[in-house]
Formats: C-alpha cells, structure tokens, sequence
C-alpha cells in the first residue's frame, strides 16, 4: 500500500523540507515530547520550596501509637517546624527541622528505599506522586516487633502555598494526624 494509506496523519506535520521517509519520525517525536518534559521533573513548582507548620490535629495521638513517649510527644507538639522539599540530581529531598530535631530524606519516585523515620522505625519507603499529593508508603523493616506501618501523604494546594500533611496507620481509621503548612519561601 502507498505510504500515505501507512500513516494518514503525517500530511499533518510535513515540512517542506522533510522529504516523505521522515513523516512518520516528525509525528513520533510530537508525541514523544509531553512524555519527556514529565519525566524530567519529578515535583512540579508549586510543590517545591520552604513551608512552616500552621496547625495540627491529632499528632499526639498519632505519636502514641507509633510509640513515642510523653515527654517527647509533648515537646514535639510544641514546636512549629518548617519542611522544604527540593530537587537534588534528579531526586527529591525533603528536609524537616525545628528547635528539637532535624533530618532528611533523598529518594527518587517509585524506588523503594530505606528510610529511619523522625520517631525511630525502620521502614522501606515507596513514594508516589498523585496529582497533587506526594505519598510515601513506610513498611516497617522488622515485622517482629510492635512497628507499625504508615503513609505519610503531602498534599499540595494549586498555587503552591499550602501544604496537608496526613500521617495515617493502615488497619487503623481511628488514627490521623492533619499538620497544615504555609509556604514561607
């Protein structure tokens, strides 16, 4: 058959110059380029930057399941903590620091990797960006001791100057902490 009968639609995107073999390549690389500017950049903009904790609900409550002490909970909920989520060489780094505690965590999307969590488990992370919203998945790393598994779920508004963070426990619908961020660079 004709070559136009092979691939109708490359009529579309014919240049005068590109000779005919090259018509079916033309619309190929068309399609291929939304695809490419995706893979690229893990976290859209309003997702980046500098964010300071506004308020929160249920993180006591939260902690206590998780295992972490009074006096550790008390000084936790205290404190008014800010998170700043980058890109670093093609991964993204999230940073919490307050007066008490500072940490971070480098990962790339849908790589599962070992993380220690800011009350001590040992956890495989996979985190996931859904819309809006980065997920990490943490399954404990020892199923033998009383570590419970959780999400950490960050969802971002549209504009970018706000950010939900929500610790939830699997098997546990009782259990959820909401910690509201503002975006302060």
């Amino acid at each position: 058959p004709p070559r136009s009968t092979l691939f109708p639609y490359t009529t579309l995107f014919r240049s005068p110059q590109s000779p005919p073999s090259l018509q079916p390549v033309n619309m190929f690389l068309l399609l291929l380029l939304p695809c490419l500017s995706l893979a690229s950049a893990p976290l859209p903009d309003n997702m980046l930057g500098t964010f300071q904790l506004e308020t929160s609900e249920g993180f006591t409550n939260y902690m206590y399941e998780v295992g972490v002490d009074w006096f550790t909970r008390k000084i936790a909920c205290s404190l008014y903590p800010t998170a700043t989520n980058e890109l670093v060489d093609g991964q993204i780094k999230i940073s919490t620091s307050s007066t008490f505690k500072s940490g971070e965590t480098m990962f790339k999307l849908g790589e599962p990797f070992t993380e220690t969590t800011a009350d001590g488990r040992e956890v495989t992370t996979t985190a996931t960006r859904e819309g809006n919203t980065l997920v990490k998945n943490q399954v404990c790393v020892d199923t033998s001791s009383s570590c419970l598994s959780t999400i950490e779920s960050r969802e971002f508004q549209e504009d970018g100057l706000k950010m939900t963070l929500v610790h939830t426990i699997p098997g546990h619908p009782d259990i959820r902490s909401v910690r509201v961020y503002k975006k302060i660079a």
